[in-house]
């Protein structure tokens, strides 16, 4: 799937597509029904660039995680390069410098999509599940724009698309469910609960054995488990200011209301 977006500058490619490739359950090796499939919730972060967790696991604790703190700090390190040289060097310099880091910023996505894969690939007929992001990538728009989100602008739907060119080279299908309410949906009994600290989750339904649990582990569990057919999908309208925080902090809207059941 090539990203279509318009670039808006004239320094640096902003295109991480990938000719060719289909979207949602198309590009799967074999026409097999989802329970034939094993499917691995994938949810893409900042703190946890990939965190994966089987449908079979009872619970969250079987959780696959690949750090993506020095991704991050390597963004940031990269903007603040950018800055000092948008004042006084020429455009060449800055482009050569920025397809240079941009280029080792893919290989290293690439390695951590063939980790995972790797990790997948233990599992019988696995399915990939990830989020169903309406994100595009724009390098230049997190190195230029002080507004730009570090996750949204590049990082996150870049690594959706390598995950997606990676996956394709193992023979491994990636599907996408509806990422609303994901990592505030309990993956026990499909509460939506409290996630005020960043990086935990905490179940509010005093009957579920949930209770705390990381935020991104929670998330792949229940994406792995909208994969299947009349499973939970938390999804609803937002009805009021704080929910459509959350919504925002959650992934950001989705594309209609359709999108969710």
């Amino acid at each position: 799937m090539r990203n279509e977006r318009s670039r808006g500058n004239e320094y640096c490619s902003t295109d991480d597509g990938i000719t060719g490739q289909s979207t949602g359950r198309e590009n799967s090796p074999a026409a097999t029904g989802p329970a034939d499939r094993t499917a691995i919730g994938v949810d893409l972060g900042e703190h946890n660039l990939y965190t994966a967790c089987p449908s079979p696991m009872p619970d969250w604790k079987g959780a696959y995680a690949i750090p993506g703190d020095d991704l991050c700090a390597r963004l940031d390190a990269l903007r603040d390069r950018v800055a000092a040289l948008l004042a006084d060097a020429d455009r060449e310099t800055i482009v050569a410098h920025v397809r240079h880091r941009r280029a080792a910023l893919l290989e290293t996505l690439d390695d951590a999509a063939r980790e995972l894969c790797d990790y997948a690939s233990a599992y019988d007929h696995p399915v990939l599940v990830t989020e169903d992001s309406h994100y595009g990538p724009d390098l230049w728009a997190w190195l230029t724009d002080p507004d730009a989100h570090r996750g949204t602008a590049w990082l996150l739907p870049t690594a959706h698309l390598r995950l997606r060119t990676v996956a394709a080279e193992y023979g491994i299908e990636v599907a996408t469910v509806p990422v609303a309410y994901s990592s505030q949906e309990c993956h026990g009994c499909g509460t939506i609960g409290d996630r005020r600290l960043h990086q935990t989750f905490r179940c509010t339904n005093p009957d579920c054995h949930v209770e705390t649990v990381y935020a991104d582990y929670n998330a792949a569990k229940v994406l792995a488990q909208r994969y299947y057919p009349n499973q939970r999908c938390a999804y609803r309208p937002p009805r009021s200011t704080d929910e459509r925080a959350a919504l925002v902090a959650d992934g950001g809207p989705p594309r209609s209301h359709q999108d969710g059941a």
